[in-house]
């Protein structure tokens, strides 16, 4: 009876405390603490800078037919976060007379008529060097208007009731205004350093001057990029995927230009080959370049 007693007063016991049929055994915890999500930052640098800064990376004044012009930008991923893909694009090509000549403060066209004291005879002061038929020198305002000698050979008065066919067999001029002509006979190659190919660019200044030395060209494998490759004129809002670029990393970029000449193979005389040249002299295209970071990679 004594027994029976004790089991029913442990069972109570037991329920008063809570505990059901299971018994507790061990328990041990750990506390993670300081968890937290933060945004990555991204920040591309153009030459090192920012907008409104970054400015014009390829100027050159003095372009003649067939010699190339090497420029490089460097773009650094100045950012926290594991990377993002880069990307450039050409917008707002322009092509433009630009046919004049400074001299102590004054533009100077060719008209080929007026004689200032000051100034070689043919070449009028200017107040709007831009337009149509504004030329910069005798042979521009021949090839595009015609009216002169080029060498041995009579280029008559541009005749706008001819086609061009019979224009170019009466030896006439390629029209006023052929400034648009420039961006299709400007070539442009881009390309980047990415050595091995695997779609990273890598930094190709080895000695970290800022710049980027024939040997360091020749020492880092370049890739070029098709869609920006090919006559100005055809590359109009083109925007390209460069590669991936990493943060705290340097990727370069080669630009060559390269103003090719005007193909004639119909002329009678080879040396007439430059007549239809000499009408870009002076003329100007101008484009602006977008850089991007973007960590979406579709």
């Amino acid at each position: 009876m004594k027994n029976v007693f004790l089991s029913v007063v442990v069972v109570a016991t037991l329920i008063s405390a809570g505990v059901g049929g299971t018994l507790a055994g061990f328990v041990d915890t750990e506390e993670s603490t300081g968890n937290y999500i933060q945004a990555g930052m991204l920040d591309l640098l153009v030459n090192g800078k920012n907008d409104p800064n970054v400015g014009a990376k390829l100027q050159y004044n003095c372009s003649i037919p067939c010699i190339s012009t090497d420029f490089y930008i460097d773009l650094f991923s100045w950012s926290e976060c594991q990377g993002a893909e880069a990307y450039m694009r050409l917008k707002n090509i322009q092509s433009v007379e630009n046919g004049y000549k400074n001299y102590e403060g004054t533009d100077y066209v060719y008209d080929g008529k007026t004689d200032l004291d000051d100034v070689p005879f043919g070449y009028r002061a200017s107040k709007d060097p831009t337009g149509a038929g504004v030329a910069s020198t005798e042979p521009e305002l021949i090839a595009e208007e015609g009216g002169g000698v080029f060498g041995q050979y009579p280029v008559g008065a541009n005749d706008p009731e001819l086609s061009w066919q019979e224009n170019m067999a009466l030896w006439q001029g390629l029209g006023v205004d052929y400034a648009s002509g420039i961006s299709e006979h400007l070539g442009i190659i881009v390309e980047v350093c990415d050595d091995g190919s695997d779609g990273i660019l890598d930094d190709a200044d080895d000695d970290h001057d800022g710049f980027i030395s024939t040997a360091e060209y020749g020492a880092h494998d370049w890739t070029s990029i098709a869609s920006m490759t090919g006559k100005m004129a055809t590359l109009g809002d083109v925007k390209a995927h460069l590669g991936f670029l990493e943060s705290q990393n340097y990727a370069w970029i080669h630009v060559v230009v390269h103003l090719q000449q005007i193909e004639a193979p119909d002329w009678p005389d080879e040396q007439t080959k430059y007549w239809p040249t000499n009408a870009l002299q002076g003329d100007k295209v101008s484009w602006d370049m977008l850089f991007e970071l973007n960590t979406d990679s579709d």
